[in-house]
């Protein structure tokens, strides 16, 4: 479930340029997991040059939590910090990653024997990849790859956009972006979210089917940005 919960993609932010400032934000979805229903946040805090994203859910069983801090320059994130945490859902699980990008390292705070070095100079996190993501989206870029720390490896994961679509949702009929996630030919597993240039690309939706034919999917239920409700007619 890891893999599905971090494949939640941020792209809510304020009416100026997206690709020219973030701002705080907090957004609720309404996950289904296996016909499990759960809620989930996200919120963006911070200022310019220094920002913090959360991530957590919580059933009566399990909860996730993971944030990520990092920093903004022309449109280019960096992070340096990055903590996940599982509790429930089979073995607990932690991991917790200092980056040193000027050193090109990735220290693995939680096991050292997994410490990255010669990384990349643009390495991501699992949460960070999200906002670069979408500032990418925002500003016309085609090329959608990124190099993501994951563990002891280095993961590329590349995105393509599919067109547009309209959707109805709780928060209103709106039209968005679809963009999937490309993976090897002979893979199964799909992911593909849609997202709201009309809400500065805000993650609508998101589904993700297994190779077990197994499906996970979030719908956004609620969004304020600068403590500002949003919705439809915004």
């Amino acid at each position: 479930m890891r893999l599905l919960v971090s494949s939640l993609f941020l792209f809510l932010f304020t009416g100026q340029s997206l690709a020219s400032q973030l701002e705080p934000f907090k957004a609720t979805y309404t996950a289904r997991f296996n016909g499990i229903s759960v809620t989930a946040t996200r919120e963006l805090t911070g200022q310019e040059g220094n920002w913090r994203l959360d991530f957590s859910t919580n059933t009566l069983f399990a909860y996730i939590k993971e944030y990520s801090r990092f920093t903004d320059r022309d449109g280019s994130i960096t992070p340096y910090h990055y903590e996940y945490r599982r509790k429930g859902l089979g073995r607990d699980r932690g991991t917790v990653l200092n980056f040193e990008p000027e050193k090109g390292l990735v220290l693995n705070v939680s096991n050292p024997d997994r410490d990255m070095k010669d990384v990349p100079p643009h390495i991501l996190d699992k949460v960070s990849y999200q906002i670069q993501l979408a500032l990418d989206v925002a500003s016309g870029k085609e090329d959608l790859q990124y190099q993501i720390a994951d563990g002891k490896k280095i993961r590329n994961y590349t995105f393509a956009r599919e067109g547009t679509e309209t959707l109805d949702t709780p928060m209103g009929e709106i039209e968005t972006i679809k963009v999937r996630r490309v993976r090897d030919a002979d893979s199964a597993r799909e992911t593909t979210v849609w997202v709201a240039p009309q809400w500065n690309y805000a993650l609508v939706k998101l589904v993700q089917r297994e190779e077990n034919g197994k499906k996970y999917q979030i719908t956004l239920t609620k969004l304020s940005i600068n403590g500002k409700s949003v919705s439809a007619g915004q």
